[in-house]
């Protein structure tokens, strides 16, 4: 399966897919999806038309393992 890649410009900047919960931008960081947010560092949240458009183009990218506490 191919990943699939959001454009500022293309169909599906407004509104983030509901499937999608980790995408890649174009300088290579991680987005994960909190709520109806995105953040790259657990600090800054931002939505997703603003991600697409400020970092964009974005790629999907499998979310990270959370690492199970003991």
């Amino acid at each position: 399966m191919t990943a699939r890649t959001w454009r500022p410009d293309g169909p599906g900047s407004f509104q983030a897919p509901p499937a999608v919960t980790a995408v890649q931008d174009r300088a290579g960081r991680l987005w994960t999806k909190r709520g109806p947010r995105w953040t790259c560092n657990g600090r800054r949240f931002i939505r997703w038309r603003v991600l697409v458009a400020e970092h964009g183009p974005v790629t999907e990218a499998a979310r990270p393992a959370v690492p199970v506490s003991s």
